[in-house]
């Protein structure tokens, strides 16, 4: 298998790290997902290592791509501040896997890394201009403006988990209370149902062991207290939506992450509100469609961004 050259793509979330090996066309040879283990960095750094070595003894590997939660400076390669895998804080992820595996790796936010891969293989391949959404342990957003990636004036484009939607309710990882993140993420999900369950004030952290896989079974089931949780969540995202729609004006937004799996109990309210809040004309352009790539979205983007920096192709505004 060593004749072909492959790159390596790395998505660190939350809850799950995410390894694989992609061809030139998009296509993953070989893939690995373990749990983020959340005690501290030395950990992280160990399994990355081990999978990387893994990898470098079965292909040709010519360089590394990594997914970074949070706000990472692109041009230094360190992880500056992860609000859902805080033991990241500060690493300089480029400098550490260069130096122990001498080929070259770069760094982006995890979700700039999915839009990306929605971009170049998934929902956006005919998109100029699209934002992509996940929704998971956290909420985050990337932009394509005419086929290029905005990152901000210093990387930090697109938090859009951060947008502060009401005065009351759980306060997020990042400190802001009644923020979207601490409505509509899994784990925000979570909490709030089990507090409503408990008849407990929905206030205070939002707390990530209270996984919304319960929320959405309960809902199934009929679970009024769930269904309505769920609804806010699904709600609170199309006021987001179309409040970014109306900024943006892009021909699509895409939204993917763990929680876009469940479907239509969180879609209709959201488009429900989407549908409320977006102006009439830049709603009549854009299609709101679910991401094509699943989970791997992250590696896929992450390690064809290694081969677009090898060819010098700039695909960043």
């Amino acid at each position: 298998v060593k004749q072909m050259d492959y790159t390596m793509g790395i998505d660190i979330g939350g809850t799950k790290i995410l390894f694989a090996a992609v061809d030139k066309n998009g296509n993953i040879l070989e893939k690995d997902i373990v749990p983020t283990p959340t005690l501290d960095s030395k950990q992280i750094i160990n399994i990355i290592e081990r999978y990387i070595s893994l990898y470098l003894g079965k292909y040709k590997i010519i360089g590394i791509g990594m997914g970074v939660p949070g706000i990472s400076d692109v041009e230094k390669g360190i992880a500056i501040y992860a609000g859902n895998v805080p033991s990241l804080r500060n690493l300089n992820l480029v400098k550490l896997f260069y130096d122990k595996f001498k080929i070259p790796v770069y760094i982006d936010n995890d979700v700039r890394v999915a839009t990306l891969g929605e971009k170049w293989y998934g929902a956006g391949r005919d998109c100029e201009t699209m934002i992509c959404i996940t929704l998971g342990t956290g909420i985050g957003s990337g932009i394509i403006l005419k086929g290029k990636l905005w990152r901000g004036a210093n990387y930090c484009a697109g938090e859009i988990g951060t947008l502060k939607l009401k005065d009351s309710g759980l306060t997020s990882n990042w400190g802001i209370t009644g923020s979207l993140e601490a409505i509509s993420s899994g784990p925000a999900i979570g909490t709030i149902y089990e507090k409503i369950k408990n008849n407990v004030p929905v206030e205070g952290k939002v707390n990530t062991k209270i996984p919304a896989s319960i929320v959405f079974e309960d809902a199934k089931a009929g679970n009024t207290k769930a269904l309505k949780v769920i609804e806010d969540a699904g709600r609170y995202l199309g006021i987001a939506i179309a409040g970014y729609v109306n900024l943006i004006n892009p021909q699509m937004v895409i939204i993917g992450g763990g929680l876009a799996d469940a479907g239509d109990m969180i879609f209709k309210p959201l488009l429900e509100s989407y549908n409320k809040y977006a102006l009439c004309e830049p709603k009549k352009i854009c299609k709101i469609v679910r991401a094509e790539l699943g989970n791997y979205a992250g590696a896929i983007g992450a390690a064809t961004m290694v081969r677009h920096y090898l060819n010098k192709n700039v695909f960043w505004i």
